[in-house]
């Protein structure tokens, strides 16, 4: 027998892209999703209240059902930790989804392995897993086009492991789907080259 899998949707970006914007919007869905959410952030969690209230949105029984993982990060030190939340929620049986708000400082693949290695941790195939779904990167366009050139010093030569940049490729390398953000508060060329480098990342 096959295990039920719950989907996981990975949700990643740098400091101030837009994450928590988008998770506030995907709360808001009517169609009766029921989401669980694990936040991973190091400064404060800023989901809508009213959308955690409201019951049934994200899974109907208050402020249980949103996870804020903190002081740490999900694709190093909280890893076990993530592999409990994630693990606990399926078990409960209430979630038709499960929404990770990675830390703009989180490397994604550390994080996606993570989620990936749990049928093998759990050493079971007929017990109901989280699978992931989807690694969705929010890149603000207005940031890339103001502190990184629209883009051209994520491709400059001698980029270091430790560089800003490094992390922003690894975001945006490390994902099924970029949603560009604040591309209507920069030039039509700006969005262009914006959009180019990406490309050829």
């Amino acid at each position: 027998m096959t295990a039920k899998r719950t989907p996981v949707l990975l949700l990643t970006g740098y400091l101030g892209s837009g994450k928590t914007t988008l998770l506030n919007r995907i709360l808001n869905n009517r169609r009766n999703i029921k989401f669980a959410v694990i936040v991973n952030d190091i400064g404060e969690v800023n989901i809508d209240a009213d959308l955690i209230q409201k019951g049934g949105v994200v899974g109907g029984q208050g402020q249980d059902d949103l996870v804020a993982l903190q002081n740490g990060c999900i694709c190093c030190t909280l890893k076990m930790d993530l592999v409990k939340q994630l693990c606990e929620i399926v078990d409960s049986g209430k979630f038709d989804y499960i929404v990770i708000e990675a830390s703009g400082i989180c490397e994604p693949e550390p994080i996606a392995q993570t989620i990936c290695s749990i049928p093998r941790i759990l050493g079971s195939a007929d017990v109901p897993v989280p699978a992931l779904d989807c690694i969705v990167t929010v890149v603000d366009a207005l940031r890339m086009q103001s502190e990184f050139g629209s883009g051209d010093s994520l491709q400059r030569p001698g980029l270091d492991e430790e560089d800003i940049e490094n992390l922003i490729i690894q975001q945006i390398e490390f994902c099924n789907i970029i949603l560009l953000n604040k591309i209507s508060e920069v030039t039509a060329d700006e969005a262009a080259r914006i959009r180019a480098v990406i490309r050829a990342l």
